[in-house]
């Protein structure tokens, strides 16, 4: 857009003025000057373009030479000045600075956070509630939740791989599906990536490279591998080793069901003792039909209610009375805390591969879970041997008097030493 102005040359525009030439730019209107008729003088001095410059729009005058000390000036000017902005409306009015109106894309960077341990290779996921629970028949508790997963670099040579779940809920995963998901879980896991690694909380201890040991058990405690390589001039020899311990979750047994003819279930599971209410450890199970093993899931051949200890088979595996049904799982048995110690070593070399694997379980029999027994019952206890329908020892205690409450008298007899008669 070009845009001629042309000067007004009226007598009131027509304005002499006389100036100091102390500073070096001077001001010399607040209009805009024009530069037709633009005239400066001192004594009847002439003056070059080399004395001075001049900014019409600005109304400044830049002043160079040190010959003279006043100056006078004769000029005209515009009626406003081009030095100053313009406008029908304020459109400061309308958007604000950071509006995105006029910033329709708008990026700000934010500075990064720390992450745990200091590490920003750490990926973390995961979720923490409280919640009050409470009722007119009962007092206000507190319950808690917590779902954490870590996994990542926590230095240049160690990863780590964590798990942490509690849900504060007494009961087990339902076993109508394929997949399980425990409510409380402890795992960590550190581990590089060419020589070993450290699992620490609960996992899965499985029977090693070789014959004679099988099993497979749900432990909680340590474990850690480690493997290397020695080279010699003749031979090359690889190293696997494996120190685990840990304590027993649970008990082992094996059930051996005899089908009924038409009954889908479900069926009552034992523990190893004959024991009728048990808590089953959820995916321990092993489920066989006539050596077949089965696949757990209501779209598949059995669910399970690890609480009450109860399978039931769907409509693939029809159950009739020639039906071989063989049950391996672990259960919650809380009369001795159960300490195990593995020990698993593999040697290969070119032509041969070695294994020396060691594996220990047995119970603390000097920490009781249940019950605390005296050195008398436990003498008895062992006088029995194996025979543990003679595994009763009497038992008894003192109470006050309760009407809600089945309770007898002890009263001493000639033929007894002592019997006890119902007491109201």
């Amino acid at each position: 857009m070009l845009v001629v102005c042309t000067p007004s040359y009226a007598q009131s525009n027509l304005r002499v003025r006389t100036i100091a030439t102390t500073d070096s730019i001077i001001k010399i209107d607040t209009l805009s000057i024009a530069p037709l008729g633009f005239k400066i003088s001192s004594n009847n001095s002439s003056f070059s373009s080399n004395d001075y410059s001049i900014d019409f729009a600005k109304s400044k005058l830049y002043w160079k030479s040190d010959r003279v000390d006043t100056l006078t000036l004769k000029y005209r000017t515009f009626d406003f000045s081009f030095e100053k902005e313009y406008f029908n409306k304020d459109t400061t009015l309308l958007f604000k600075q950071n509006s995105l109106v006029n910033k329709p894309i708008k990026y700000s960077l934010e500075s990064p956070k720390e992450d745990l341990f200091g590490s920003r290779g750490l990926n973390k996921s995961g979720s923490l509630s409280r919640g009050v629970l409470f009722g007119s028949a009962q007092d206000v508790s507190l319950n808690s939740n917590l779902n954490l997963q870590l996994s990542g670099k926590i230095s240049e040579d160690i990863e780590i791989l964590a798990s942490i779940s509690d849900d504060n809920l007494p009961i087990q995963p339902e076993g109508n599906t394929q997949q399980l998901n425990d409510f409380d879980q402890v795992y960590i896991q550190l581990f590089n990536q060419d020589n070993w690694k450290l699992q620490a909380g609960d996992f899965w201890l499985k029977r090693p490279k070789g014959y004679f040991i099988n099993y497979y058990k749900r432990a909680q405690g340590a474990s850690f591998s480690k493997k290397s390589i020695l080279k010699g001039k003749r031979y090359n020899l690889e190293l696997n080793n494996k120190a685990s311990v840990a304590i027993s979750k649970g008990k082992f047994s094996r059930n051996v069901i005899q089908g009924i003819e038409g009954n889908q279930g479900p069926y009552r599971l034992r523990g190893a003792d004959n024991e009728q209410f048990i808590i089953i450890l959820s995916g321990t199970e092993y489920v066989y039909i006539d050596g077949k093993q089965l696949t757990r899931g209501t779209e598949y051949d059995y669910t399970i209610d690890y609480n009450t200890a109860e399978v039931t088979f769907t409509t693939n595996q029809i159950i009739t009375k020639d039906k071989r049904i063989i049950v391996e799982f672990q259960y919650s048995d809380k009369n001795y805390a159960r300490s195990i110690v593995e020990s698993t070593n593999e040697f290969k070399g070119e032509k041969a591969t070695w294994y020396l694997n060691v594996y220990s379980e047995q119970d603390a029999k000097n920490q009781p879970l249940q019950q605390d027994l005296t050195d008398l019952e436990k003498g008895y206890l062992s006088s029995i041997g194996d025979n543990l329908d003679a595994a009763f020892f009497p038992s008894f205690d003192s109470v006050a008097f309760n009407s809600n409450q089945v309770l007898y008298k002890k009263i001493y007899s000639l033929v007894y030493s002592y019997i006890y008669v119902k007491s109201n």
